[in-house]
């Protein structure tokens, strides 16, 4: 019986210096780091209707900013080029390209910072206008 009663408070000191015993990993803290540089897709939904072009386009991590001028990675805007010339700078998702004469005629859209460097992303596309 003694026997078990020393054993019984061995092993409770026993624990009891284990649980005021820290690993010295469990000690650090998580420190948040910069994270890495988000690669932009995007995804172009587009619709004829008679001389205009409906596009819609969904940017993941993009904010659409007019106005500003200073870099900041997942701000900008997209760059419309018809037939090779840019036609316009949109600062919305989705936004509809008119006017456009009868024929076949190449759309491109850019992807660009707000101050008009490229994100390296474009879409393009062609359509037909009756």
């Amino acid at each position: 019986m003694r026997t078990k009663m020393i054993a019984s408070v061995f092993s409770l000191l026993l624990l009891a210096a284990w649980e005021n015993h820290k690993e010295a990993e469990t000690m650090h803290k998580a420190v948040p780091i910069a994270s890495a540089h988000i690669v932009q897709t995007m995804h172009v939904k587009h619709e004829v209707r008679g001389k205009e072009v409906f596009v819609e386009c969904i940017v993941n991590n993009f904010s659409f900013k007019k106005g500003a001028r200073h870099k900041k990675d997942g701000e900008g805007h997209i760059d419309v080029y018809l037939n090779g010339q840019k036609v316009n700078e949109v600062f919305t998702a989705a936004f509809v390209v008119k006017g456009l004469p009868a024929g076949k005629h190449t759309v491109r859209l850019e992807l660009v910072h707000n101050d008009s460097t490229k994100y390296g992303v474009s879409h393009e596309f062609e359509v037909n206008i009756p």
